[in-house]
This record gives structure tokens, sequence and C-alpha cells, in this order.
């Protein structure tokens, strides 16, 4: 992907959205879903030899677990439940989640660190204002607290549009200066911060398919449902 992308931070993402830079040819912000524990391997072993920053986004429900058995438990029933009939990773049983002290090490090699939910609900099926905040401003205020840093970034649980609401959006606006959806599409135009667009991206796509994603070739699936997104995102009600 580096020979035909440039990757990029968060930060200089940022400043782009702002309007504070400008990026020139095809640039690439990499993120991660969800806080797995792989994430602190791959940061280690792969991104931090090449010189790659990421956005780790994570649930602190998940975090917080401290026993294996725990922690695949509630990737079985809150990462990969049974409703959404998507397979269980073939490495479920290696499987766990990310400690504040991984956190803390992914700060300190120059990635960051953003807010996933506090339990990675369907956020569509929360109509209660207080059930809300709690997911989405009161786990990034505990992130934010555990390690001294604010939480800029946010990512809602599983993507799609119609795991969201207009209301969630309010409610994540109020305190994110960006958020993140699972919606494919690029962010050349300065598209609205909190509508920022992402092509999610399997261990067993081959690099053919990756380059499809990035080059739009699946874009058109989620026109519509941006522009619902993005009336939403740019009503201040």
């Amino acid at each position: 992907l580096s020979k035909r992308w440039k990757f990029i931070s968060a930060e200089k993402f940022a400043k782009y959205l702002k309007g504070e830079l400008n990026l020139s040819g095809n640039n690439l912000l990499l993120s991660f879903d969800d806080g797995f524990s792989s994430n602190r391997i791959v940061a280690e072993e792969i991104l931090n030899p090449l010189g790659i920053k990421a956005i780790f986004f994570v649930v602190t429900d998940f975090i917080k677990l401290i026993s294996l058995e725990d922690q695949r438990k509630f990737i079985k029933e809150r990462l990969y439940p049974e409703w959404r009939k998507h397979p269980l990773p073939e490495n479920f049983h290696e499987m766990g989640s990310l400690s504040y002290a991984d956190l803390k090490f992914l700060l300190q090699t120059g990635h960051t660190i953003g807010s996933h939910t506090a339990s990675h609900p369907d956020l569509s099926k929360l109509s209660s204002e207080e059930e809300l905040i709690k997911e989405v401003i009161e786990s990034a205020k505990e992130l934010e607290k555990k390690l001294s840093i604010k939480i800029d970034h946010f990512s809602y649980s599983f993507g799609n549009i119609s795991f969201f609401s207009k209301k969630a959006l309010n409610i994540a606006k109020s305190h994110f200066q960006f958020v993140h959806t699972g919606m494919r599409g690029n962010n050349f135009k300065r598209m609205n911060s909190w509508a920022i667009r992402r092509d999610a991206i399997d261990m067993k796509d081959s690099l053919k398919l990756m380059a499809s994603f990035l080059e739009g070739m699946a874009d058109f699936r989620y026109v519509s449902s941006l522009e619902k997104y993005e009336s939403w995102a740019s009503d201040s009600k």
C-alpha cells in the first residue's frame, strides 16, 4: 500500500479537515476498532518500525476486563453477536483485549487513541439520552481520565448508519471533533468532520481487493446512506 499511498497521522488528518494543512497525492490514515490485544503487537512489530501512526478506537468495557475468559465472552457477545451473523475469527481462542498499559505504550510511540463506546451496542436501539451519554461520552471521559489526554476521535459500533441515529450523533458532536463512520469513501474534499468515511479491510483481503476499495470501487453502495447521515451531521439541532 505504501508504494501508492502515503500514510499520515491522525494529527495531520485533523489539520487537513480543519483547513490548516494541504495534502497532495494519495494519503491514507490507518485505524483499528475495538481494542484487541493484537493491536499492540501490530504497532510494536510492524507499524513502529515503518514509521506508520494509526488511530486505535477502543471499547472501554472491553479493555477493563482482566480475565481472558471474560474478554472472550465479551468478544463473542458484544463484538460478534449472533444477530450479526458474522462468524467468530478463526483465532478467537487467542484473542483478548488491550490493557491501559498497552494504550499508554501506543500513545508514547506516537499513535492516537479514540473512543468506540462503552459496551459496543447498537446505538440506534438506545432512545434514552442517559444511556447514549453513558455509551458515547462517559466512556471517552473515562479514557481521558485514565490516560491524561483529550479524546477527539469517536467511531460508533458496527459502522453502518443502520446502527446509529441522529440523536446519538448529536450527542457525539457535543464532545468530539471527529466522528468516524464505517461507510466506504474518501475524505479528499474535506467532508464534514463528523461524517468521516472509512474503508474496512479484512486480513484475508488480497492487496488487489484492498486497492480496489481504496480506489472507490465499492463506494456507490454507501451513497444514499451517506447523504442521509450527512444531513444529520450538518443539522445543528
